[in-house]
């Protein structure tokens, strides 16, 4: 397969993964235990504290970081590698900030599915011959000829 269709499929499968790891979690939070769901629901029944503000702050950079990082993966913008390895470190401390968490199953699956997609991603725009093309194009320069005579001379033979 080229690999810049496989680009396409990889961030086609990141963005799949994404929206159903979230949308597991509200599909399939029935089947939580009780307890368990009691806790997820007090999580986000409260006026937030300054601190879940902040979170929520970044959890929206770390979202507009891979929706731009994305388009850019896509269309090979330069700035497009460092922009998605931004995303992935904002959603990393998103979730080391975050405090203890509970997820589904079904959650956790698509999660650790977008992780190691992720994890592709980043390979094939670094380490394979695709780089080349985040690249920027070397910028030509062109030699200075002496406008002596004998310059003029040798064009005209």
């Amino acid at each position: 397969m080229e690999k810049s269709r496989l680009l396409v499929l990889l961030v086609g499968l990141n963005v799949l993964f994404a929206f159903a790891s979230a949308g597991a979690e509200g599909f399939f939070g029935w089947t939580l235990p009780p307890v368990l769901a009691e806790y997820t629901r007090l999580r986000v029944s409260h006026l937030p504290s300054p601190g879940e503000v902040a979170q929520f702050l970044l959890m929206g950079t770390t979202v507009l970081f891979a929706f731009a990082s994305w388009i850019g993966l896509l269309n090979f913008w330069r700035f497009a590698r460092p922009l998605y390895l931004a995303s992935l470190a904002t959603w990393i401390l998103h979730t080391l900030i975050s405090g203890p968490s509970v997820r589904t199953s079904v959650g956790a699956m698509f999660g650790a599915l977008d992780a190691t997609v992720g994890g592709a991603i980043i390979a094939l725009v670094y380490f394979s011959d695709l780089a080349r093309r985040f690249e920027r194009e070397p910028v030509e320069t062109t030699a200075h000829h002496p406008a002596g005579p004998e310059a003029i001379g040798s064009r005209q033979a």
